[in-house]
């Protein structure tokens, strides 16, 4: 019986996961903020994955992108999250977190500020001890504020022709309806993820998001109706421990939102300099691509539950006549706390994925 039972929930977790990403997937219809080490800023991936720790973790990250074609686009991020409740009879776990970013695009005329709080449940699969199997189902309320420098802005009106120049002192010609320079609107995300360990050397993790359900209206014109489109995004990743030195990682990840759409794909190859340490150190690198765009380079290290990931994008798209192959810089680090925090017999009973 208990082997039925097992079979039944993890086909009903496949199912749920099926049914989410091809009942979202073909509604998705500008862009979102994105990272190229995605998976170091879990909470802005997936909410599904938000408190999916033994412990509590924090992240920031930050990213410079086309400082060579133009003034710098430049975001930052960070999240924290925690598991905060445990129940052994059922076996499920309850994770809140906060995330927000900054983007500020080109010269600072367009600025986005974005706070998301969220919250989690994961319900371990299955009778067997520690747990292997996992369903995690997140929500994400997300509020947004949107600020544009109008003053920085050329329009076609303040052309010249006499002269062939610009100049910012005549009218712009746009109607007065452009008024709302800054406002602010209620999103709301959600997402689920299905992860196993199946053995000692193994896990992975597959899980697919929905971002700006509401698709609320975000127009600087009064009077204008503007949704945002939603997006659509599946990941998946798997950790393989090859032996006491050598772990690989790979990772990837396809969105969609209205017509554009990015698949990125690569691995990390993790090499402990001394397992036998108290506290090893380990140092990884890696090959990434983001499909007809860039090529990205990732190299890193972990110690004392800190992770520092570094990663450059050479851009490849047709962009690169004016980039000159020059794409964009990120930094992500990630502080785990130690799962020796968490009392024994509830640590065992969750085994969370490698992030």
């Amino acid at each position: 019986m208990k082997s039925k039972s097992y079979s039944q929930l993890f086909k009903i977790g496949i199912a749920l996961i099926s049914f989410f990403y091809l009942g979202h997937f073909q509604q998705a219809s500008a862009q979102d903020v994105h990272f190229t080490q995605f998976y170091h800023n879990p909470l802005l991936l997936n909410p599904a994955q938000t408190g999916l720790a033994c412990n509590w973790r924090a992240g920031i990250n930050y990213r410079n992108q086309w400082a060579s074609v133009t003034t710098p686009y430049v975001t930052f991020a960070g999240y924290f999250d925690v598991p905060i409740y445990f129940n052994n009879k059922r076996n499920s776990s309850l994770g809140l977190g906060l995330s927000l970013y900054d983007d500020r695009a080109g010269d600072g005329n367009l600025s986005t500020i974005e706070i998301n709080p969220s919250v989690a449940l994961h319900l371990a699969l299955g009778d067997d001890h520690p747990k292997k199997y996992k369903l995690s189902i997140g929500v994400q309320p997300s509020i947004r504020n949107r600020n544009l420098n109008v003053n920085n802005l050329t329009f076609e009106a303040q052309y010249q022709q006499g002269i062939g120049i610009i100049n910012n002192t005549l009218p712009n010609g746009e109607p007065a309806t452009l008024s709302n320079t800054s406002y602010s609107v209620f999103d709301l995300n959600t997402g689920i993820q299905f992860s196993a360990a199946p053995t000692d050397e193994i896990n992975f993790w597959v899980g697919a998001s929905a971002f700006h359900m509401l698709q609320p209206n975000e127009s600087f014109y009064s009077g204008y109706s503007v949704p945002l489109p939603m997006r659509t995004m599946a990941n998946a990743g798997a950790r393989f421990i090859i032996n006491e030195k050598w772990t690989i990682q790979p990772n990837a990840l396809y969105f969609r939102q209205a017509k554009a759409q990015e698949l990125n794909f690569g691995a990390d190859f993790d090499y402990t300099v001394d397992p036998k340490a108290n506290e090893p150190f380990t140092l990884f690198a890696g090959p990434y691509y983001r499909w007809n765009d860039a090529v990205q380079v990732l190299m890193g290290g972990e110690y004392k539950g800190y992770r520092v990931g570094i990663t450059y994008d050479v851009n490849s798209s047709s962009l690169s006549s004016a980039s000159h192959g020059k794409g964009g810089f990120e930094l992500a680090i990630m502080y785990k706390s130690p799962c020796r925090l968490i009392p024994y017999h509830i640590n065992k009973m969750f085994v969370c994925p490698r992030f």
